[in-house]
């Protein structure tokens, strides 16, 4: 009896002892994670499209713009045989445009974006004399300038520092009339952009590229640089997209900004009317005109100014810019579209003399968050 109570109490002192032993550090048990493959890889990163601070993107938005008293002389066709001076100066006492644009986004992943911007635009002119003989200033007293534009943008991240951005537009400008329609649609004109970019941070972003664009009036083909960045008291930024735009901006808040800078405006507008102008024949000259065909108005405008935007309610937003506006080109050209190289000494069809006003514009925005 007393033999079997000692072998079991050796059984149970044996039992409690192995219990306490701490096993996980013996070698057949430790385990490596390098013999685990993750289910998934992790995802990739991409950056975006903008920068910190950045004036925020218009996604409606409607505008006025108000030039004043400015020069304007029509100068002679170069198919003026007889040499007599067929020029006209008749100021303009001011022109009025109007503008509405949409900016619609049609995909949107952290992968790719693609916007659509459509803009519509119409300018009226009032001239000092309006018993003008000249048909170029008859046209424009008769006829706004309309423009419809839509322009696709592509913005495609490589990774999370590289990022590919194109766009592709097409325009139809002129001095047609809804009511009585007369443009043909072969006179609608293509753009294009592209541009490979770097995001090293949040606050700057640059790209270099090449543009086929009728910013100077006429088709040219030109380099591109496009560079954002906001500055490290945040404060403080530029946007750039050269040569078309420049902007120094300043952030008061959230709500409110304020900049200077300059914006160059052009295009290629059919002028329908002007071969059925009563000028296009003038008495004593019927050669006059008899050669033009296919009459396009190469404008281009550089605006110099300062501009202020600020909340109204949530996201609509008042802009307000006022400056000066320096002409570039104002001439026309016969035979249609052609490339124009900028700074070509090729001489238009008629060469015009605009002067250079003031202007300002105020327009409310509906913006992106």
């Amino acid at each position: 009896m007393y033999r079997f109570t000692f072998l079991l109490f050796l059984f149970a002192f044996s039992f409690s002892v192995t219990a306490q032993t701490d096993t996980t550090t013996t070698e057949e048990e430790e385990f490596d994670f390098s013999d685990f493959e993750p289910a998934a890889p992790p995802s990739k990163s991409f950056c975006n499209n903008k920068v910190l601070g950045q004036t925020p993107t218009t996604l409606i938005g409607v505008s006025y713009n108000f030039q004043g008293p400015q020069d304007f002389t029509a100068g002679n066709p170069s198919d003026n045989i007889d040499g007599a001076d067929l020029s006209e100066t008749n100021n303009i006492q001011n022109t009025q445009e109007f503008g509405i644009a949409g900016n619609f986004p049609i995909v949107s992943r952290n992968n790719i974006l693609v916007n659509l911007n459509v803009v519509y635009t119409e300018q009226h002119y009032s001239f000092t004399d309006e018993s003008s003989a000249h048909p170029f200033i008859q046209s424009l007293q008769n006829n706004p300038l309309r423009s419809a534009n839509t322009l696709a943008t592509v913005f495609k991240p490589l990774n999370d520092k590289r990022f590919l951005l194109g766009q592709a537009g097409v325009s139809f400008n002129g001095d047609f009339s809804f009511g009585n329609f007369n443009q043909d649609f072969n006179t609608l004109r293509f753009s294009a952009a592209l541009m490979y970019g770097f995001k090293p941070s949040d606050s700057k972003m640059y790209a270099f590229g090449i543009a086929r664009t009728y910013l100077g009036g006429s088709l040219n083909y030109l380099p591109i640089f496009y560079y954002y960045h906001t500055f490290k008291n945040d404060k403080w930024g530029t946007e750039l997209l050269l040569p078309s735009r420049g902007f120094l901006r300043y952030r008061f808040n959230s709500t409110s900004l304020a900049g200077v800078g300059f914006n160059v405006v052009g295009n290629t507008f059919r002028m329908n009317n002007f071969s059925e102008m009563p000028g296009a024949m003038i008495p004593g000259n019927p050669e006059a005109y008899s050669q033009a065909s296919e009459i396009e108005l190469r404008r281009s405008e550089i605006r110099v100014g300062a501009k202020y935007m600020r909340s109204i309610s949530g996201f609509f937003w008042l802009i307000a810019e006022a400056g000066y506006r320096i002409n570039y080109s104002y001439d026309i050209d016969n035979n249609g579209d052609f490339l124009r190289l900028l700074g070509s000494d090729d001489p238009y069809y008629i060469e015009n003399d605009l002067g250079n006003p003031l202007y300002f514009t105020v327009g409310i925005s509906y913006v992106s968050p």
